[in-house]
C-alpha cells in the first residue's frame, strides 16, 4: 500500500510539471507570435485558442 502511495505521489509530480512546462511554453510562444514572430509550420495558430 505504501509502494502504492509513493507511485501515485510520483505520478501527481511528474505530471504537475509537465503542465507547468506546457503552460510556460505556451506564453512564451503567444508572447514571440505576438512580437511579429512567425513559424514555418503555421505553430502561432495554435496561441490563437490561448485565451491570456
Amino acid at each position: 500500500m505504501r509502494l502504492l502511495n509513493l507511485l501515485r505521489k510520483k505520478i501527481l509530480v511528474i505530471m504537475t510539471a509537465v503542465a507547468a512546462c506546457l503552460f510556460f511554453y505556451l506564453l512564451a510562444l503567444d508572447s514571440y507570435c505576438d512580437d511579429g514572430g512567425n513559424f514555418a509550420l503555421g505553430i502561432c495558430s495554435v496561441t490563437r485558442f490561448v485565451p491570456w
